[in-house]
């Protein structure tokens, strides 16, 4: 009895350790097959065209961008088409034949339909022009009671006087709830975020996200390729921002890279041609520090803890605001 059991005990453990071992393959595979891309762009006289390939899993999920206007982007997983945008194009320029069959169709069904519903109609009409006289009569007696009662609610509607003072602490009130209270939640805000931006829990957590946002850059950078660009966005801050990414980006060819910024015209005029490739473990590597830091935790409790506060705050002004309401209705109802 008990070497069988050992038995089922061994070749369940085997057919669980090849399992696993099985998924930790699967990780390993996409943690570490490399993801490729190549980018080809050019700009000249207002003619812009871009081309973009990305391949991962050697080829077996791969993704596109092709830029002559309307520009189509897809994403293909083996042989089977993820998402295109030339298939929606074309869709909508198919249907302009079908609908017109599909009218003409639709047509010759209501046109028979409608000889068919002019019998009934005709039917129905006598048979509810019975019903209409029979329900009258009981209309008027019911109106005549309904009078009744609706001549004794006018008359206590009329006791109800209403001072042209309670109409102006009214409206104030309404403003002072609908307008000034949201202007004091908006510069609440402000001043909140200000003072978190400026914690040092805050400024420490920028500074790592800054060094491994920069490090992750420097992974994804391109290996070969050219570029020869100039380009201007029209505002020199903007001009400058991208040029300093684009210079931590190209940094590995200092010969290959010139891009000249133009800080006064909005321009892009060049040629660009660019291949690299990397993986996920190395981004997963630079990232985990930032998801599992204690400043990113803190941060969010602090953010969280503010929302509570704001959301507490904006029910009691709420029920101060209807509790204010009553009083001056029941102060200046005579």
């Amino acid at each position: 009895m008990w070497p069988i059991f050992l038995k089922v005990l061994s070749i369940i453990g085997i057919v669980l350790a090849c399992i696993l071992g099985v998924i930790i393959l699967l990780l390993l595979l996409i943690l570490l097959c490399p993801i490729t891309y190549r980018a080809n762009a050019d700009a000249h006289d207002n003619k812009y065209t871009a081309k973009v390939k990305i391949k991962y899993l050697f080829g077996l999920v791969r993704a596109g961008f092709d830029y002559p206007e309307p520009g189509i982007l897809y994403v293909k997983a083996l042989w089977f088409t993820v998402f295109d945008t030339s298939d929606s194009d074309e869709s909508t320029d198919e249907p302009v034949g079908k609908n017109r069959k599909l009218k003409f169709a639709k047509n010759t069904k209501s046109s028979n339909s409608t000889k068919e519903t002019d019998e009934t109609i005709n039917n129905s009409e006598n048979h509810n022009k019975n019903i209409d006289n029979s329900v009258n009569n009981k209309s008027v007696k019911n109106k005549t009671a309904n009078n009744k009662t609706v001549n004794n609610k006018t008359d206590d509607n009329k006791r109800k006087i209403y001072n042209p003072i309670y109409y102006i602490k009214k409206g104030w009130e309404n403003f002072r709830y609908k307008v000034v209270t949201k202007v004091q939640y908006i510069i609440k805000d402000i001043k909140y975020y200000l003072a978190l931006w400026e914690h040092d829990d805050t400024q420490a957590l920028v500074r790592k996200i800054k060094k491994r946002g920069l490090k992750i850059l420097k992974i994804i950078a391109p290996n070969k390729g050219h570029v020869d660009m100039v380009f201007g966005t029209g505002s020199p801050d903007t001009t400058g921002q991208i040029y300093g990414v684009c210079s931590a980006v190209f940094f590995r060819w200092p010969k290959t890279f010139k891009i000249i910024p133009d800080f006064e015209n909005k321009i892009i005029e060049g040629s660009l041609s660019v291949s690299g490739w990397f993986n996920l473990f190395s981004i997963v590597i630079q990232a985990l520090p930032i998801v599992f830091s204690k400043k990113l935790k803190l941060t969010r409790a602090r953010f969280e803890a503010h929302g509570d506060k704001k959301d507490i705050s904006k029910s009691k002004a709420e029920k101060k605001h209807e509790r204010i309401l009553k009083e001056l209705e029941e102060e200046y109802t005579a």
